[in-house]
């Protein structure tokens, strides 16, 4: 079997999917050794943007999305100010046999998810 996590991004300032946001994967190995694992865009947000796909166990684990929110943001041209130039969201993935879907809500000055 094989275990999926997708993710979406809706940018409530502008009450949209936040299409071209740019993130960072990076998998956590025994909660100190990070491995970035890609650096990716999240372009079509109107289908879930798979994430992880694990096919072993051993692909299980502690994950870190970095969403780089400032450059985002920026390209609206509309001088907003945003409080942090990134958001780090951690998550766990430990079971082959469900597919997840991560939903992150940003603004300029805050984020929020669920899973």
């Amino acid at each position: 079997m094989t275990g999926k996590l997708t993710v979406s991004v809706h940018d409530d300032a502008h009450n949209q999917n936040a299409d071209d946001i740019q993130y960072d994967l990076w998998r956590i190995n025994d909660n100190s050794n990070r491995v970035n694992i890609k650096h990716d865009t999240i372009i079509a947000n109107s289908n879930p943007h798979v994430l992880v796909q694990a096919n072993t166990v051993d692909e299980l684990g502690l994950f870190e999305i970095i969403l780089y929110i400032k450059d985002y943001f920026e390209s609206f041209n509309e001088n907003i100010h945003v409080q942090d130039s990134r958001i780090i969201i951690a998550f766990g993935m430990n079971n082959l046999n469900r597919d997840h879907h991560l939903r992150i809500f940003i603004r300029p000055d805050r984020y929020w998810c669920t899973l």
